[in-house]
């Protein structure tokens, strides 16, 4: 099968079923899935079958949470890599984060230069969040409308200062314009307040307690009243404390269109664990306690609360510059 050749059909000895796995024809038309045939059925397929012998053959990954970064910041990711990459591990959509490219998306014309860096880059479909920041909101009907699939804010800095946190105000300013159009708000559940800091900076105990829960309390109490207030889809992104949780369910239970989501580390990994000044595990918001990852667990599986794959990839770091790379790490929330 050359580069570029239309597929008709693709046959595997490992086709992955709701069921289980096993041998199958997956007959395609007008670029879908048309049919799928038992392996012996071969003289029904009507065209040339790619047999691809014992290679995986199953329904391609969604990750709706991607920094592609161009323009401005390609030497971080583009197009080109990360829709490569994507292909390679069996995503075949993507959905592009509105920040750390330069200029991010906010506006329309924003928009309209990062389509531009994308075409003929792109090795997977690829879709686009838009960012709600500071003053414009009368942009974002126009992004809708040109086709990004929601928004996200964040209620602390960023990381970068080409994309503002947003204020209470600026949230009801931009939930009034998003009323009745179906778009989604992605909101990082983090809001700032202000604590005597550790003086043993390395600790991860120290880092740890600069984020306490109630940072996660508080956001997404505020995101559940204007959830409530102005009915428009919400999303809380890599939730880490389980404290917000019963928020959670009881605005679900007085018809909040709310969704949230946590990551495998928060699950899997505790506080307690980490060593010193291992930059590796320092996220926002961060690992916590062994008991909360208990109870978020248990929380999570009994809520039925979406778990999502977003998980940061974990470079190999030379010893003589982890303590520097502790501190240059910067406090955000991707």
């Amino acid at each position: 099968m050359e580069l570029g050749s239309l597929v008709g059909a693709v046959r595997s000895k490992r086709v992955l079923f709701a069921d289980g796995v096993r041998p199958a024809v997956v007959v395609i038309k007008d670029g879908k899935i048309h049919q799928i045939l038992s392996d012996g059925a071969l003289e029904e397929v009507g065209c040339e079958v790619w047999d691809v012998g014992d290679s995986v053959l199953m329904p391609g990954i969604v990750d709706c949470h991607v920094h592609v970064n161009e323009p401005g910041r390609t030497s971080w990711e583009g197009f080109w890599t990360a829709t490569r990459a994507a292909a390679a591990g069996g995503v075949t959509t993507i959905v592009d984060m509105p920040l750390n490219s330069i200029p991010p998306t906010t506006t329309l014309k924003n928009l309209q230069e990062k389509l531009k860096e994308a075409t003929g880059k792109c090795f997977v479909d690829t879709a686009f969040w838009g960012g709600v920041i500071p003053g414009n909101q009368l942009e974002l009907r126009p992004m809708i409308q040109a086709g990004v699939v929601g928004f996200k804010c964040f209620l602390i800095h960023s990381g970068v200062d080409e994309f503002p946190h947003v204020a209470d105000s600026d949230l009801h300013t931009a939930m009034k314009q998003l009323q009745g159009t179906g778009g989604v708000l992605l909101v990082t559940p983090d809001t700032l307040l202000h604590f005597q800091p550790n003086p043993d900076s390395c600790r991860y105990s120290t880092f740890l307690q600069s984020r306490p829960d109630i940072m996660e309390v508080e956001a997404i109490r505020m995101v559940t009243h204007l959830c409530l207030q102005y009915r428009v889809r919400c999303h809380i992104v890599h939730l880490s404390s389980a404290e917000p949780l019963k928020l959670i369910e009881e605005a679900r239970q007085a018809g909040a269109p709310l969704t949230v989501e946590t990551t495998h580390h928060y699950l899997n990994l505790c506080a307690e664990s980490i060593p010193a000044g291992a930059t590796q595990f320092k996220c926002c918001p961060p690992i916590r306690s062994s008991a909360n990852q208990v109870r978020q667990t248990v929380l999570t599986c009994r809520r039925n609360t979406h778990v999502c794959c977003h998980v940061q990839s974990l470079r190999a770091l030379f010893p003589a510059l982890q303590e520097q790379l502790w501190f240059r790490i910067e406090a955000r929330a991707d």
